[in-house]
């Protein structure tokens, strides 16, 4: 990627500044909807209907967090508790994860490269006690309960530090969702029609990712809030 500001790059005022966007992010309202649903025992459209937000909502969330390439155990106190479970994570999700960093991002966007491993479950063609408790198993990710308590350290005006960690801890838990959805294609768009100019945008699309180039950066985003 080219001209992206890393999220290690931040500034304190910057990177808070992040966390109060990542927190506040649709997927969070969008759970809450889709978990209501789902517990009312609501129709498979109106399930459909959900969770295309829902989706829509973890690919936004996903744009924040993909300048973070560190480690994110790095620095973390080994013996504290905290780090042993994101250790377990962790080991879990690289042991698991199937695509590199690149893929991710392609697929997070619906587009495959001719490289890219493409997924064979299709989450429209999942049968409907599948598809509910694949739903289920997403909105209880434990993001959604990390998000609730970097949420509070927040509100509390924490240190620069209890915040790094709580954002470590955010991490893993998104790159657990992300794993939850790697074995799945999704296409908001399967068998609807797409008009010849549409179809030559998205061709334009995956020339510019090919070519390696990128829409936005977080340097551009912060120069247009800062400019406001």
């Amino acid at each position: 990627m080219k001209n992206v500001k890393s999220i290690t790059e931040m500034s304190p005022v910057e990177f808070r500044w992040l966390l109060d966007m990542l927190v506040s992010e649709e997927i969070f309202q969008s759970r809450e909807r889709l978990a209501t649903l789902l517990a009312k025992g609501n129709s498979r459209e109106e399930l459909d209907a959900e969770f295309m937000e829902f989706h829509g909502d973890y690919e936004d969330l996903g744009f924040w967090l993909e300048t973070y390439t560190e480690d994110p155990l790095k620095g973390l106190d080994p013996h504290a508790s905290l780090t042993k479970k994101l250790k377990r994570h962790r080991d879990y999700i690289l042991t698991n994860r199937k695509t590199t960093r690149e893929e991710r991002i392609n697929r997070r966007m619906g587009i495959y490269l001719e490289s890219d491993p493409k997924p064979e479950k299709k989450i429209i063609e999942l049968p409907l006690d599948e598809y509910r408790q694949f739903v289920h198993n997403l909105v209880t990710q434990e993001l959604f309960a990390v998000r609730q308590r970097l949420a509070k350290l927040l509100a509390e005006d924490a240190s620069f530090k209890k915040l790094d960690v709580a954002f470590r801890e955010f991490f893993v838990a998104y790159e657990l969702l992300e794993l939850a959805l790697e074995d799945y294609h999704y296409d908001p768009d399967e068998g609807l029609e797409i008009s010849p100019a549409f179809a030559e945008e998205l061709d334009q699309v995956g020339e510019s990712l090919k070519a390696g180039d990128r829409t936005y950066s977080l340097k551009e985003v912060f120069k247009e809030f800062e400019g406001e």
